[in-house]
């Protein structure tokens, strides 16, 4: 089951569902204090992959959540490098997250 499961996120990805403070840096004249969202997102299945492999290394959940914050930047924040260039983003507290496969 555990598998197929990693075998289909990894392959269609999966919706993430979040309610987290993210804090941000950018272009001058913007604001950079942390705000709380809540996000809906689907993530391909690159993201999956990526999460997987840093558990299956020994990742911490700090290490696991940076990968989140840099994937939520990418395709969340940024739209896949279409808006917001110079965007940093850091997720600075999880209220609530929910993996769901598609």
């Amino acid at each position: 089951m555990k598998r197929r499961v990693r075998r289909d996120a990894e392959k269609n990805g999966f919706m993430l569902h979040i309610q987290a403070t993210f804090g941000y840096s950018a272009a001058g004249g913007s604001t950079d204090d942390p705000r709380p969202r809540t996000i809906t997102q689907k993530m391909p299945g690159s993201v999956a992959r990526r999460l997987y492999e840093a558990r299956d290394a020994g990742a911490s959940q700090a290490e696991q959540e940076r990968i989140l914050a840099e994937c939520l930047r990418e395709h969340y924040f940024k739209d896949n490098g279409h808006r917001a260039s110079g965007l940093d983003v850091e997720l600075n507290d999880i209220a609530w997250m929910d993996v769901e496969g598609i």
